[in-house]
């Protein structure tokens, strides 16, 4: 049963990632020129899962601070997968060692975020979000 289902959403996976790319071009053309974030970069053709902010260095923005006005205006945010797994409890369970430093793991951690993209349509979503920042 669950693979006619699968099967049948399949069919729909075409249309599901042309409309989270017109969401990811329009976050882009939002907030390209926020000098307050790196934004992520189209390198191939991604089906843009979210769209991640990244304070930038120089700018001593606090991103609690920024998290609580998402929270405020009901906007989920996430952590970036990526940030800095060196702090995970899981780790006492394996042999491993860090190679030099994850200084960029790290600031990414404390300073990244990121909210998600969908299969519907969010320009609505978008300028809202760019207002909160604002």
């Amino acid at each position: 049963m669950s693979g006619a289902i699968g099967s049948e959403q399949l069919k729909k996976l075409p249309g599901f990632i042309v409309q989270r790319r017109k969401n990811a071009e329009l976050f882009v053309d939002s907030f390209k020129n926020d000098d307050r974030f790196l934004i992520q970069k189209e390198i191939g053709a991604s089906s843009w899962f979210g769209f991640s902010f990244i304070i930038k260095e120089t700018l001593g923005l606090n991103r609690s601070d920024l998290l609580q006005k998402l929270e405020g205006a009901n906007i989920e945010y996430r952590p970036i997968v990526t940030g800095d797994f060196t702090k995970s409890e899981s780790l006492q369970y394996f042999d491993y060692e860090v190679h030099k430093n994850v200084s960029n793991a790290k600031y990414l951690d404390n300073n990244g975020f990121f909210v998600g993209n969908s299969h519907e349509d969010l320009s609505n979503q978008i300028e809202y979000l760019k207002e909160i920042l604002s």
